[in-house]
C-alpha cells in the first residue's frame, strides 16, 4: 500500500500539485496546529528538514543524533479537528526498511520512525484539504 500512495504522490506532483519548499528550521510562526513535531516525537529530536504547503500542511523530518532515528510528522493546518486523510512515511534506500502512518487524522499523521544508518532515506506524506489531496515525496536525501 505504502508504494501505491507515493506512486500516487508521484503522479501528482508531475500532473502540477503545487507544495513550496522552505530551508531546515523550526515551526513557523503562524503554524495553526497546536502540535509540534518535535513534541510529538519526543526528546532529543531536532528538526533538520521541512516541507510547507501554507494553508494545507507542514511536513517535517526530524533527526535524533543519541540513538541515529530518525522522525517524520505530518501536521494539518486546515480541517483541524476533523478526521481527514492524512499520511506520513519514511524509506531507507538499502536496508532499513520502511515505516509510514496513514489514516483520517484530526491533527497530524505521525510519529514514524525509521533506524537507517549509512543510506540515504526518502520522506513525505500528504493531507487531504477541502476535497485536495496535496503530496509531497522527497528525493533520496540525508544520507548518512
Amino acid at each position: 500500500m505504502l508504494k501505491t500512495r507515493i506512486g500516487a504522490a508521484a503522479v501528482a506532483l508531475a500532473a502540477g500539485v503545487t507544495t513550496i519548499a522552505t530551508g531546515s528550521a523550526p515551526a513557523i510562526a503562524a503554524d495553526v496546529n497546536p502540535y509540534s513535531a518535535s513534541a510529538i516525537c519526543g526528546s532529543g529530536y531536532s528538526v533538520i528538514d521541512k516541507q510547507v504547503s501554507e494553508g494545507e500542511y507542514y511536513m517535517y523530518l526530524l533527526y535524533n543524533s543519541s540513538n541515529g532515528k530518525n522522525c517524520a510528522v505530518t501536521l494539518k493546518q486546515a480541517n483541524l479537528g476533523t478526521k481527514t486523510l492524512t499520511d506520513v512515511y519514511l524509506i531507507g534506500q538499502k536496508n532499513a526498511g520502511a515505516a509510514e502512518d496513514y489514516g483520517k487524522f484530526e491533527y497530524y499523521a505521525g510519529p514514524v520512525y525509521l533506524y537507517a544508518p549509512n543510506e540515504c532515506i526518502q520522506w513525505g506524506g500528504f493531507a487531504t484539504v477541502g476535497g485536495s489531496t496535496y503530496y509531497y515525496n522527497s528525493p533520496w536525501e540525508h544520507c548518512g
